[in-house]
């Protein structure tokens, strides 16, 4: 399908003898949102490492194509820059996205200077609101160690999204969360991809969030992906034993208030 912005093919990787995920495959349109769910231990977290070129994972089979280009024939320069710009990434600690005791004026101003973007306050200040942070422009003045790990998890989210991504990968962006504050970042990804039309990856251990999120869910087990297909077939009829105990105690999110 050459509409595809996202072709994972056959993709192994491994940090040394050993792969950590083996042949995987699935693919991505435009605006759409596939979680990747599976225990710890099962690869996904380093699915969306290979992805976004993390230095110390080997890519030892397969490849990853994004808009039609094979990101491994990127010069790492470029290759660099995409990550921002065309990829973005939401990891599962916000204190690993930023200094904990630097305003975060100052790093936003830094990690948009690397793309040779201006830092423009009130646009930031705009998009900390969609995603609710009422008053950006004081919060931007606060170190990540005074705030709470919902709102550091919710600036990870605007540091992301103020290169306007065309995928925004999420790894594991709601564990370190409380429920309620889990639910209303989900409600939050969820009003992204309906104003900007983003893609978004999410890898995740709780298939509640799967189940409200995605359009297509794919469940990894010892590294490979062992069944993939919309929330309806994985929901209502899955194939794979794994998914089937899986599925028996799915945990619920509490809306947002």
């Amino acid at each position: 399908m050459s509409d595809l912005l996202l072709k994972i093919n056959g993709l192994s990787a491994s940090y040394g003898d050993e792969d950590i995920i083996k042949d995987v495959s699935f693919g991505m349109l435009p605006g759409e949102i596939v979680c990747i769910v599976g225990e710890s231990g099962s690869g996904k977290s380093t699915l969306v490492k290979a992805i976004h070129g993390m230095s110390d994972l080997q890519i030892t089979g397969g490849n990853i194509v994004f808009e039609g280009t094979d990101l491994a024939t990127l010069p790492s320069k470029v290759r660099r820059k995409l990550m921002g710009n065309g990829i973005g990434l939401i990891p599962q600690d916000p204190g690993a996205s930023f200094n904990p005791i630097r305003k975060l004026d100052v790093q936003f101003k830094e990690s948009l200077a690397g793309h040779d973007m201006p830092y423009d306050e009130d646009k930031i200040d705009k998009m900390l609101k969609t995603i609710g942070l009422a008053d950006g422009k004081t919060v931007l003045k606060n170190r990540p160690f005074e705030l709470s790990g919902g709102m550091n998890q919710r600036i990870a989210i605007a540091a992301a999204m103020m290169f306007e991504p065309r995928l925004l990968l999420c790894d594991e962006a709601t564990s370190a969360l409380d429920v309620t504050t889990a639910g209303a970042v989900v409600e939050e990804l969820l009003k992204i991809r309906e104003s900007n039309g983003t893609s978004i990856l999410l890898v995740t251990h709780h298939l509640g969030i799967a189940k409200k999120m995605a359009d297509n869910i794919g469940i990894m087990k010892n590294g490979r992906l062992i069944e993939y297909g919309s929330v309806d077939k994985i929901f209502e009829s899955p194939e794979n034993e794994y998914t089937r105990n899986l599925i028996r105690d799915v945990p619920r999110l509490k809306k947002k208030k």
